[in-house]
């Protein structure tokens, strides 16, 4: 263990000493409770100026630490950054959330900064046995953090659910290394490639193993078949936690995908490669398909928020179906964007219902819009972003992948795609329309619009438009750091 090797450790010692102080403080000195937002998203702030710290001191294109078990690179620079973003709006939009249901406890933000230090580790993991106890790490939080709301039956409900599925998948992806191991002898993502290229073909253990990691990575993404879990969680869950369970996870688990694929095309073999392109052609076309089909049909805004993420994960997928470092720049590019919308709309979300162990309707957002009107106008913008309407970032994350799509020569992929999002338009424009256009029903009973959740939603809003504006800077930076 040497300098190096802490200095990029750094972001992820911060939440993790963090989360220790916070629990420390619940135990000793309760009445601070309170100021725990405060205290958490100051750490997220450090963990996110210890990764620069990190990537800015890291020598060449990718600095390996930890016996080459960690990397420090521009695309975990970037996503590390994303993931602390998603960390931070969730921080804020639990605050009041907390209070009114009166479950504030230093446990809370102690676990989300736990999860998001696994999410660091597992994005930046290039063995596999260490990707797995990062899963491990963050899964964990999140199966407590699912059941936080003890006193909703619901809330149990959905965490058990998502605790049984994880396990079983979990299981699939240990079972997968040990597959891969045994055809290859090695865990390491860059020694598997030339294993596989030095074999006549690709042993079938391989490509059993492959599939089985692929399974459990789609299962944290949402993507058809793997998605069954998470309207029944996102509906149960807390919905502050929602607004990082539906885009967190996805942004470690795109990574660790697209790495594992990366390793598939460095073994070089034709037929593998084709096979796997089919395999994630057929993923992305059910996910994009099946999710706005089903979210037509709902009737509850976190159910109907949940397939709309199966069908923007499909989209995801398009970029990485022809396997190439440009692919990347898109990738994160709509991750960012997927972020900002799909947090932002949660967090509006967690302040409008004051009920949950029910459902919410879309319908009790009718004439909301008047209300409050600037809670409204962030959901708005969230909306009109996830349904890919210019000048969001949503539109401009939605261009540069079909965009990639098309320059991989996948015409008919891209144009399915299109259609897929025309599609959704309808059911994210019926939000804008019950907000604006239908008079009110009853009055909201319940309601805590604290400051903390208002700017979380007002961040998420004025991002989503910023980067829909002006997303060149944000490009060509990207370009760079991908091309380290």
């Amino acid at each position: 263990m040497n300098r190096a090797d802490l200095m990029s450790l750094l972001p992820e010692m911060i939440l993790c000493g963090a989360g220790i102080a916070i629990l420390l403080l619940d135990a000793i000195a309760p009445r601070l409770r309170r100021s725990f937002t405060l205290l958490a998203v100051l750490s997220v702030i450090a963990a996110a100026w210890g990764a620069s710290v990190a990537w800015r001191t890291a020598p060449g294109s990718s600095f390996l630490t930890w016996g080459g078990l960690l990397e420090t690179s521009g695309p975990t620079y970037a996503l590390s950054l994303v993931i602390l973003l998603a960390t931070g709006l969730c921080l804020l939009a639990s605050q009041g959330y907390l209070r009114r249901e009166g479950i504030l406890a230093g446990e809370y933000h102690a676990l989300l900064l736990w999860c998001a230090a696994g999410l660091l580790l597992m994005l930046r993991g290039t063995e596999l046995l260490t990707i797995f106890l990062s899963l491990e790490l963050f899964s964990f939080c999140l199966y407590t953090l699912a059941a936080f709301h003890r006193r909703i039956a619901i809330a149990s409900e959905a965490a058990i659910k998502y605790f049984l599925m994880g396990a079983f998948v979990s299981s699939f992806v240990l079972y997968g290394i040990a597959l891969l191991y045994g055809a290859t002898g090695s865990t390491r993502l860059v020694e598997i490639g030339p294993a596989l290229a030095s074999a006549e073909g690709i042993p079938i253990g391989a490509s059993l193993g492959l599939l089985l990691l692929v399974a459990g990575f789609a299962f944290k993404m949402s993507i058809v078949p793997f998605h069954a879990w998470s309207p029944d969680t996102y509906q149960g869950a807390p919905t502050p936690f929602v607004a990082f369970l539906s885009v967190a996870p996805k942004v470690a688990s795109a990574l660790v995908l697209y790495r594992l694929l990366d390793a598939v095309v460095a073994g070089g073999v034709p037929a593998a490669i084709e096979k796997w392109t089919v395999v994630i052609a057929a993923l992305a076309v059910l996910s994009m398909l099946v999710g706005n089909l089903l979210a037509l049909a709902q009737r509850d805004i976190k159910r109907m928020l949940a397939y709309s993420g199966i069908a923007h994960m499909g989209y995801l997928l398009l970029a990485l179906v022809v396997m190439d470092r440009a692919s990347l720049m898109p990738v994160i590019v709509y991750l960012l964007a997927y972020v900002l919308m799909n947090a932002g709309a949660f967090t509006v979300v967690a302040m409008l219902y004051g009920r949950p162990g029910e459902q919410h309707l879309i319908s009790d957002l009718a004439g909301q819009g008047y209300r409050y009107p600037l809670l409204s106008a962030c959901l708005a913008i969230c909306m009109l972003s996830l349904g890919g309407i210019p000048p969001t970032v949503g539109f401009f994350g939605k261009y540069l992948v079909f965009l990639n799509a098309v320059g991989d020569g996948l015409v008919g992929l891209a144009v399915l795609g299109v259609l897929a999002s025309l599609v959704g338009v309808f059911y994210y424009l019926r939000v804008v329309y019950y907000l604006y256009m239908k008079a009110e029903e009853r009055q909201p009973e319940g309601l805590l619009l604290d400051v903390w959740g208002r700017t979380a939603a007002v961040v998420a809003a004025l991002g989503t438009l910023a980067l829909g504006i002006w997303p060149w800077e944000l490009v060509q930076w990207l370009i760079e750091a991908t091309a380290r």
